[in-house]
């Protein structure tokens, strides 16, 4: 009986490998776990982000339109005062309603001047929260991959593991192709990630050109 089969020590040999190559897998797979966890935080905090960053643009296009309004309450009240100083108004009269026109003048364009500036930083909240998107996008894919690597490796374990308890190296070989694809996806993942940030620069002006055009022509009658 001592004669066949394979010798004892040769196949705690083999075992040691083995457990030894098990021992490399875990190893492997709690990298791999770590940049799944780390990528799925990048997703939340990008998501956050865009969210925080859309509120911020949306307020400024909607305070751009407030002063728009009162640009334009201000152009009517220009209009009656030129109204009133082509008729007969005394000297009074006409100083005060001077002093007023010129008031309301210095306004238009003090709101002009705002308006320009909160639309740059509202456009400029836009294109931001449009790149967060992109990534919390690239971020939610390389998350995906990463996970994927990590069921083969796990796969891989078992594979493994069934050589110890029944002997049959098909399950080695199994796990190791199997350890190779799980690999080859987490390499692939990790140095994916140009997809969604190279389609934002020729989409976010598109994105953002409405947004502009709205603003600036809704007070027109």
């Amino acid at each position: 009986m001592s004669g066949h089969g394979i010798p004892h020590h040769a196949a705690n040999d083999e075992h040691k490998r083995i457990g030894i190559f098990i021992g490399v897998l875990a190893v492997i797979m709690a990298v791999i776990g770590a940049f799944a966890k780390g990528q799925a935080n990048e997703m939340i905090v990008r998501e956050v982000k865009a969210s925080s960053r859309e509120v911020k643009a949306s307020n400024g296009f909607a305070w751009y339109q407030a002063k728009r309004q009162r640009t334009y309450l201000n152009d009517l009240e220009l209009k009656r005062i030129d109204i009133e100083l082509a008729g007969t108004v005394t000297d009074a009269q006409k100083k005060m309603l001077e002093g007023q026109k010129l008031k309301l003048t210095g306004k238009n364009s003090e709101y002009e001047t705002e308006g320009k500036v909160i639309i740059a930083e509202a456009e400029a909240e836009r294109a931001s929260a449009e790149a967060d998107r992109a990534a919390a996008a690239t971020a939610a894919h390389k998350h995906h991959w990463f996970e994927y690597a990590e069921i083969s490796l796990h796969i891989a374990v078992v594979l493994c593991s069934l050589v110890l308890l029944t002997e049959q190296k098909i399950f080695f070989r199994i796990g190791l192709f199997a350890t190779v694809v799980g690999v080859l996806i987490a390499v692939a993942a990790f140095f994916k990630g140009g997809h969604h940030e190279g389609e934002h620069p020729t989409s976010a002006p598109a994105a953002s050109a409405p947004a502009t055009k709205t603003p600036g022509t809704a007070p027109a009658h």
